[in-house]
């Protein structure tokens, strides 16, 4: 058995997890940032960026590669279940996960982080009570593709220590399991699939160019509870109408042996409109799924010896705040966290948890906006009123842009 320690050890190359690689690096800190995959890997996402992770990526050094690779939506149009529809301000960036992702990683290297993929851990070291380091199936390869002793994968490295241990294993966070801190709640999980298409039907009114676009997002009442999206993704949004195409629907119990992807082909079929928008389209990934929890499952984030950060920690609140930005937050915190109990050597919960907020943050306003937006899942006909109510009501229209314009 070989023991190496680090300052911090991150589990997870998601962007929460190369985010908080990054920021430790930038302060100084010796990391080593794990995955099991190989870069660069795709993942089911709805693939927005908006204000609040863009602010992280510019503090990181990377806004021109995210904006090279990244479509810029200037507005959405919501569709309801009537067929009416309102266009409203709303700035965001939409890039294919497999390029941001790889772009994170590229980032952290840049500023220092040692990067190890095809790495598993299979769980995590502890002594007398504190998180000290995690345990692997193999030493993984490291950022130029050989192992992490140079040949290959050597087999040897079981154990790697560290001072602290930042877990940033996605949704299914085998380590949050592992620390009892896991607790799903059914009311609390959106299930949601999403594949490429491209040559989408754009209006090109509302789609100029690369910087000048926009994403729908339809409310329906022959698929309730679920709505869908259509959001033109990176460099050929626009030219080529290559959008990511996604649906998303809270409370996994409600869809128990209903196929998500069935829907959305009944859905597609539902009316000309909608049928127009995809004639002529070709699939171009297949569907990918998961899950995403929210902040109500009120998750410990820290402890003796750890952190959680991004989806393992429950950050997000679905349908308001969105993840990439929540996930970005939490992983600057955690950052500043670690870098405090790295300073005073200090990696108790009670210190940890002291110093880190883990980005979780919505405000009351927020919350009856998401819950008017579950209502409108399962009756759409809400979604024919807010629309209808957005059209006549300036106050009201002002209101939820200044909401939707907080990420």
């Amino acid at each position: 058995m070989i023991n190496i320690e680090r300052d911090v050890i991150v589990v997870g190359a998601g962007p929460a997890g190369s985010i908080c690689a990054a920021y430790l690096a930038k302060a100084g800190a010796d990391v080593l940032l794990l995955d099991k995959e190989n870069f660069p890997r795709d993942k089911a996402c709805g693939d927005i960026q908006r204000s609040g992770f863009v602010s992280h990526i510019n503090e990181l050094g990377a806004f021109e590669q995210l904006d090279k690779i990244g479509t810029c939506l200037r507005r959405i149009r919501l569709i309801s279940d009537d067929g009416r529809g309102v266009n409203l301000p709303f700035e965001c960036y939409c890039t294919p996960r497999a390029q941001l992702d790889s772009m994170l990683v590229d980032t952290a290297l840049k500023l220092g982080v040692e990067f190890r993929q095809n790495c598993r851990v299979t769980g995590l070291v502890r002594e007398g009570g504190y998180v000290k380091g995690v345990t692997l199936d193999s030493c993984g390869t490291d950022s130029r593709g050989s192992g992490s002793c140079g040949s290959g994968s050597c087999g040897k490295i079981n154990e790697l220590r560290s001072k602290l241990v930042v877990v940033a294993d996605g949704t299914y966070s085998g380590l949050a399991k592992e620390l009892g801190i896991m607790k799903e709640k059914s009311s609390a999980i959106c299930l949601g699939q999403r594949a490429y298409f491209k040559g989408v039907k754009l209006d090109r009114k509302l789609a100029a160019d690369q910087y000048d676009a926009y994403g729908m997002f339809f409310f329906d009442a022959s698929v309730k509870p679920c709505y869908f999206w259509v959001l033109p993704s990176g460099e050929k949004g626009v030219p080529e109408g290559y959008c990511n195409v996604g649906m998303m629907v809270y409370d996994r119990d409600t869809y128990k042996g209903m196929d998500l992807q069935e829907r959305f082909y009944r859905w597609r079929e539902k009316s000309p409109e909608i049928k127009g928008i995809f004639d002529g389209a070709e699939q171009v990934s297949p569907w990918q799924g998961g899950k995403l929890t929210d902040m109500t499952q009120n998750m410990q984030k820290s402890g003796d010896g750890f952190l959680v950060v991004g989806d393992a920690a429950s950050v997000m609140m679905p349908m308001m705040n969105d993840g990439m930005s929540a996930a970005a937050d939490s992983a600057g915190d955690a950052a500043k966290a670690a870098m405090e109990a790295l300073k005073k050597d200090n990696f108790s919960g009670e210190f940890l948890s002291e110093h880190y907020r883990s980005g979780a943050d919505v405000s009351a306003e927020d919350l009856k906006l998401t819950r008017l937006m579950m209502q409108s899942m399962y009756d759409p006909k809400v979604m024919d009123q807010i629309i209808e109510r957005l059209g006549r009501d300036k106050a009201y229209r002002n209101r939820i842009i200044s909401q939707l314009q907080q990420g």
